[in-house]
C-alpha cells in the first residue's frame, strides 16, 4: 500500500471522501484529507508537494461549489468533478468547467465537445441499483421472476410529470391500448406516493417512519436492507407484463442520463423501448449491452426531433401489442440474458476507481 505523505486532497463532501477512501483497495492511501468547505482555506494554504480537489455536483442547483472549484484550480494539480445527476442545469455547470486540470466523471454521456477537460463515465446508478441484487440478495431475481403467460404487454411507470411522459400517456390513450398495458402516472410533485396510483411491491417492503415518500428516491427497507424505493425491482408488475417502456428522467438531446429506470428492466430480463434523448440506445450499446433491432425498428434512437423520435418509439410499442408475445420472448431470450449477466457481473465501480487511480498516478509519478 502506497503512503503518500506529500499529497493533499480537498474533498468537498462526504461522497467524495467515500470514493477517495476506497482507493486504498487500489493501493493508494492518501493521508492528508481536507473534508468539506470549513476546511477549504486550510487546503488552499497547506504546504504540500501535490494537491488534488474533488467535488460532487449538487442535485439542487447552487453555485457556491463552483466558486471553490475556481479557487482550487489555482493551487491543484487536478480537480475531479463527480456528477451522478445529469440534468440541464448540472450539464450547463459542467460545460463551464472546460479547463485542462478538470476531470469529470458523469453518469452518462454529454453531447458537447470539451476542448480541455477530460470526461469519463461513472455509472453510479448502475452501481447502486445493482448492489442489492448482486451482494445482498443474489438469488432474489431468480426466485421472484416468473415465466408465465401475462395479462399485459407493457409496464409504463411514468412517475412525475415531464413533457416526454405526457407524450407517452397521450399516445397510449389516443391509440386505445390502455387495456394492454400497466400504466401509472402520479404526475404531481410533493404528493405522498401512497396516495397515488404508484404500485408498490407486495413482499419484503417496509416504509420508514421518517419519510413522507413524496419522491421515489426516499429510502425503504427491502428485505431488511435500506435502499431507495426507486431501486426496488417491481416483480409484481414484471410478472404480469412482458415488456417495459423506459421513460427516462430526462429526454434532452444534449445528454443521456442513465438511471435505475433502465437498470431494472435489464435485471428483469425484459425488452425495453426507451423514451429519452437521441443516441440513448447507441451509448448504452457502447457498454456492451444489446438492444432489440431484430424484433423492432430502433431507428427512433437516431432521430434528432423529439416528437418524431418519441412517435417512432411509441409506434414500436403499438406494434408489439399486436404480436405474439411468446414468439417475441423466444427471439429476445439470448439478448435479455446477456444484458442481465453484463449488468450484474461487470464491476462498474472498479471501472470508475481504476480511472480515478490512473489519473492520480500520472501526476504523482511525474
Amino acid at each position: 500500500m502506497l503512503s503518500l505523505n506529500g499529497v493533499g486532497v480537498y474533498l468537498d463532501s462526504n461522497t467524495c471522501l467515500y470514493h477517495f477512501d476506497n482507493l486504498k483497495y487500489n493501493g493508494f492511501y492518501l493521508q492528508n484529507y481536507f473534508v468539506e468547505s470549513e476546511n477549504f482555506d486550510k487546503f488552499l494554504g497547506a504546504n504540500l508537494q501535490i494537491k488534488f480537489a474533488a467535488f460532487h455536483v449538487p442535485f439542487i442547483k447552487e453555485t457556491s461549489w463552483l466558486d471553490r472549484v475556481g479557487q482550487s484550480l489555482t493551487v491543484s494539480d487536478l480537480v475531479f468533478v463527480f456528477c451522478s445527476e445529469l440534468h440541464q442545469h448540472t450539464v450547463e455547470q459542467l460545460i463551464q468547467l472546460d479547463q485542462p486540470q478538470i476531470i469529470i466523471f458523469a453518469c452518462g454521456f454529454i453531447n458537447h465537445n470539451f476542448q480541455y477537460a477530460k470526461v469519463y463515465t461513472w455509472m453510479d446508478w448502475f452501481i447502486t441499483t445493482n448492489y442489492f441484487y448482486k451482494q445482498v440478495q443474489p438469488n432474489l431475481l431468480n426466485t421472484k421472476l416468473i415465466s408465465t403467460t401475462k395479462s399485459k404487454y407493457f409496464d409504463i411507470l411514468l412517475g412525475c410529470r415531464r413533457t416526454h411522459r405526457d407524450y407517452i400517456y397521450q399516445y397510449i390513450n389516443e391509440h386505445n391500448i390502455t387495456n394492454k398495458v400497466i400504466m401509472t402516472y402520479y404526475q404531481h410533485w410533493n404528493v405522498d406516493l401512497r396516495q397515488t396510483d404508484h404500485i408498490f411491491e407486495t413482499e419484503g417492503l417496509e416504509f420508514l417512519p421518517e419519510s413522507d415518500y413524496t419522491h421515489s428516491v426516499h429510502q425503504v427497507k427491502y428485505y431488511g436492507h435500506r435502499m431507495n424505493l426507486s431501486q426496488v425491482v417491481p416483480f409484481v408488475i414484471y410478472n404480469d407484463s412482458y415488456y417495459s417502456i423506459v421513460a427516462e428522467t430526462n429526454a434532452s438531446n444534449q445528454f443521456n442520463f442513465y438511471t435505475e429506470k433502465i437498470v431494472k428492466p435489464i435485471l428483469g430480463q425484459r425488452l425495453f423501448v426507451v423514451i429519452a434523448g437521441q443516441g440513448y440506445l447507441k451509448n448504452l450499446q457502447s457498454f456492451g449491452f444489446r438492444t432489440f433491432s431484430d424484433v423492432i425498428d430502433e431507428s427512433y434512437d437516431n432521430e434528432i426531433n423529439d416528437q418524431t423520435r418519441w412517435q417512432k418509439a411509441m409506434d414500436q410499442v403499438k406494434y408489439l401489442t399486436i404480436q405474439n408475445p411468446e414468439e417475441i420472448q423466444a427471439k429476445i431470450k439470448g439478448v435479455v440474458e446477456h444484458n442481465q449477466r453484463l449488468m450484474l457481473d461487470h464491476d462498474w465501480y472498479r471501472d470508475f476507481t481504476n480511472c480515478l487511480t490512473e489519473s492520480l498516478a500520472r501526476i504523482i509519478a511525474r
